[in-house]
């Protein structure tokens, strides 16, 4: 990620729409605005809807969340794992109790339970060729209804825009016209950003929800190694999966 590109694209919308001072910050490959971790896969177009499915009738009766992501070689799995798993959080609207991993090599399978009952798989790799952007896929299965983050019968991502050169082929998606040149990670990161400087999302919640979700991580690969599942007790406190208002996504 280019953080320079990034704090001008911060800066950009700050000075249109108004905001706090603030600049992103990368700490042991996670993105930071002082001391608040930055949760930019809630701030996902594809994770908005998918929310707001959760919460207006489109789905009921959730059951089970089926996640994937996939990454090239070295990435962090205990960091993708926890993105996940906060999502799922997010999205199930309950913490994470339990936890139980199966892990080999550049690869976890997580089962895990919420709060509310409801079942969550996901699955992370991280063993693509290097150079690749990686890609995830994110179902929700209800009593009545199922949705997807991704187009039915696909596996990856499909590109607004694909150019051929003499060097091969160029591929772009347009997710945000006010951010465009910004890689799909970057643009999500400087949108979550700009919703902490603009408070309509709260540090203390996102703090929280990052705290949980690194714990329950770090508890599934210990699920791993001793072969037993691992529970993660509630305790009273913020709500950390309330939807926050998205007013300036574009």
């Amino acid at each position: 990620m280019n953080l320079k590109k990034m704090n001008k694209g911060l800066d950009f919308l700050r000075q249109k729409y108004g905001a706090a001072k603030g600049e992103i910050e990368r700490v042991d490959g996670h993105c930071f605005v002082g001391a608040t971790p930055l949760l930019p896969g809630r701030m996902e177009r594809k994770i908005v809807e998918l929310k707001k499915m959760t919460e207006n009738g489109t789905l009921e009766g959730i059951s089970t969340l089926r996640f994937a992501a996939f990454a090239p070689k070295g990435t962090n799995l205990e960091r993708m794992l926890a993105k996940e798993l906060d999502l799922a959080a997010y999205l199930g609207a309950s913490d994470v109790v339990r936890v139980m991993a199966v892990a080999s090599g550049p690869a976890i399978n997580v089962l895990a339970k919420l709060a509310n009952d409801v079942n969550v798989s996901v699955e992370i790799g991280a063993n693509l060729p290097k150079g690749e952007l990686g890609y995830d896929r994110h179902e929700i299965i209800a009593k009545r209804g199922v949705a997807s983050d991704q187009t039915v019968d696909t596996h990856t991502p499909h590109a607004s825009i694909r150019c051929w050169n003499r060097d091969g082929m160029v591929e772009f998606t347009d997710v945000d016209t006010e951010l465009f040149g910004l890689s799909y990670e970057e643009i999500w990161n400087v949108r979550a950003a700009f919703a902490l400087l603009q408070k309509r999302a709260d540090a203390k919640v996102w703090k929280a929800a990052w705290a949980k979700a690194t714990k329950a991580a770090s508890l599934a690969f210990a699920a791993d190694a001793s072969k037993s599942a691992k529970k993660i007790a509630l305790k009273r406190g913020l709500d950390t999966n309330e939807s926050i208002k998205v007013a300036e996504v574009r």
